[in-house]
């Protein structure tokens, strides 16, 4: 029997089909588990950023899902808008009448400048996209986890930047450092209800928003792609970037029972390289 089997899960930020949220909802269904699977799936706004989710990615992610035996549900949601969190978070109560995982993935980088050139909004949007957002989805989703009397799990998605920021990219780390301390205070107000909670900080995880961020970096440093992601490569000890899978098999355990006693973490996910 799966680990996971007929538990809830919710996972945001699931719209691109090679990001990690959608790598989390797969690795979290094949263990047995429902998937609530949610993303914003906006058009582009005129601020420089990665490109969001497709609906019709998130759908074909929910086929998926189900192809494996789960039941899914695909959502839109605008996690800096509390009436369409909370709206979210009533589809998942209708659909299975509980919630026993939630995966706080949603994120995004923003315009990212050195900070006297940093547009106010780009730094605004930054942080309410992955500070606030996680905030929003923990208020209005954890009520559903706490009604049920049954624990639960939360994984919020925080970066290595938090802990290693670089230059041009303050907002982002300064977002990122929030969803841990966030973390850290949530995990001792719920634990009293069989709830933990703990963040995973990625490093360098091949997705489409690493790629683009590289490209920028190439671009503004007048170097080639090739010559920027071979300098990642050089300073990660696995001497490898990440996938997408190894951030789920980190989540997949975080939310099973086998991790029932670890909570308040910051988990670092990065080939060893905040160590060189």
């Amino acid at each position: 029997m799966s680990d996971l089997k007929d538990r809830v899960a919710l996972v945001t930020g699931a719209g691109r089909r090679d990001g990690i949220g959608a790598a989390i909802a797969r690795r979290l269904a094949r263990a047995g588990a429902h998937i609530v699977v949610a993303d914003i799936c906006a058009p582009p706004t005129e601020l420089l950023t990665a490109a969001s989710g497709a609906w019709e990615e998130l759908v074909a992610l929910a086929r998926e899902i189900e192809a494996l035996g789960g039941r899914a549900l695909p959502v839109r949601v605008d996690v800096t808008d509390s009436a369409s969190v909370q709206a979210m978070a009533a589809q998942t109560q209708e659909a299975f009448g509980r919630l026993d995982i939630l995966v706080n993935n949603a994120g995004a980088a923003i315009a990212p400048n050195p900070i006297v050139f940093m547009e106010e909004e780009a730094w605004r949007r930054t942080l309410e996209i992955n500070a606030t957002g996680t905030f929003l989805v923990c208020k209005y989703a954890l009520p559903l986890m706490i009604d049920g009397e049954r624990g639960g799990r939360v994984v919020n998605m925080a970066s290595i930047a938090a802990e290693r920021p670089k230059p041009f990219n303050a907002a982002y780390a300064a977002s990122k450092a929030a969803v841990i301390a966030l973390t850290r205070a949530l995990a001792q107000e719920v634990a009293q209800f069989g709830i933990t909670v703990n963040a995973v900080l990625p490093g360098d995880i091949d997705t489409g928003m690493k790629r683009w961020g590289m490209e920028l970096e190439a671009t503004s440093m007048e170097k080639t792609f090739e010559e920027v992601m071979s300098a990642i490569v050089a300073r990660i000890p696995l001497k490898r970037f990440g996938t997408p899978d190894d951030v789920a098999d980190l989540v997949a355990f975080l939310v099973s029972d086998a991790a029932s006693f670890i909570t308040a973490q910051a988990i670092n996910l990065t080939g060893g390289r905040e160590v060189t």
